[in-house]
């Protein structure tokens, strides 16, 4: 299952290039870039002078960053990164049969910085780490999101019409897309400061249980009592610190969990995996797994 429909492909007799033939859509405050490629290529490099969102629609790409290990980009996954950021991609599957397609959306700087000052001034949480939401340049996002390519999707079906509406419709969806962006970020954040013991935070020992005891039935009331707070203190602090609920990080950790031993430990069942990460049921696992990551866990597995 993909989370973005992908966009029809150009006519053959249309393209420019083999390799990452770009059709663009400009309007006042982004740019969507829609590439295509038809036959294998490596150490192609592609790099915006804004900041950009990326999602996979078709096919395979290898994607080499600088301070990630190189990794499988394919449909359903994104990639956010900082202006100038250089992407060398490798298409060792592409062909004019099965071509790969990917969408970049590069958003203008100083729109990007007003929505970020909009957020601000609209928020009514306290946090604790951070008083201020805010783009953290050096933050990469790789991850497949549901709420992030859903609204990618919708903001490609838009820009790529002839609505007269479409830079008014464009605007409210590029403020979701940011709002979403931001948490991801910032959740991002958070866990790799949590893991490599720097700029504290009050609910580590929170992080720390949860991590800790992801095959057990972890209770919000355990939490609670960890982080010395009533339930609904708790809930609102966790939420404003973190973007998201304990209940949905419990839930990605699990996952994040489940897709380590899926890569690692090909001996495992699935519905082994299932049970050490925490999922009492495994077709429950499997349905989350689904709606959450794109694909069942046997296909992902399968892409290793």
């Amino acid at each position: 299952m993909e989370y973005i429909v992908p966009y029809k492909l150009t006519d053959i007799d249309q393209l420019h290039s083999l390799v990452e033939h770009r059709s663009k859509f400009s309007l006042d405050f982004c740019e969507l870039n829609v590439f295509e490629t038809r036959q294998k290529a490596s150490d192609f490099n592609l790099k915006f002078n804004g900041f950009t969102i990326t999602s996979m629609l078709r096919g395979k790409k290898i994607m080499h960053l600088d301070g990630f290990d190189d990794f499988e980009y394919v449909p359903g996954e994104t990639v956010v990164a900082p202006a100038d950021t250089l992407m060398r991609i490798d298409f060792p599957e592409a062909e004019m049969r099965a071509p790969t397609q990917c969408t970049a959306l590069v958003i203008d700087n100083s729109y990007l910085s007003q929505q970020v000052n909009t957020i601000n001034a609209s928020w009514k949480g306290t946090r604790i780490s951070q008083p201020e939401w805010k783009v953290n340049p050096d933050e990469l996002i790789i991850k497949n999101n549901r709420a992030l390519a859903n609204t990618s999707s919708r903001l490609l079906e838009v820009l790529t019409s002839n609505d007269p509406f479409k830079e008014y419709q464009a605007d409210l969806m590029l403020r979701e897309l940011v709002l979403h962006m931001l948490k991801l970020q910032n959740l991002g954040t958070l866990q790799r400061d949590y893991r490599s013991n720097s700029n504290r935070s009050p609910f580590d020992a929170v992080l720390n249980f949860i991590v800790t005891h992801l095959s057990s039935d972890i209770k919000i009331e355990e939490l609670c009592k960890i982080a010395c707070m009533s339930k609904s203190t708790f809930y609102r602090a966790f939420t404003d610190e973190y973007g998201v609920t304990p209940v949905q990080l419990i839930l990605e950790e699990r996952l994040k969990f489940a897709k380590s031993l899926l890569s690692n430990h090909q001996e495992i069942s699935i519905k082994e995996v299932a049970y050490a990460a925490g999922f009492n049921d495994p077709n429950y696992f499997t349905r989350v797994f689904r709606k959450m990551e794109g694909g069942t866990p046997s296909e992902f597995r399968e892409r290793l």
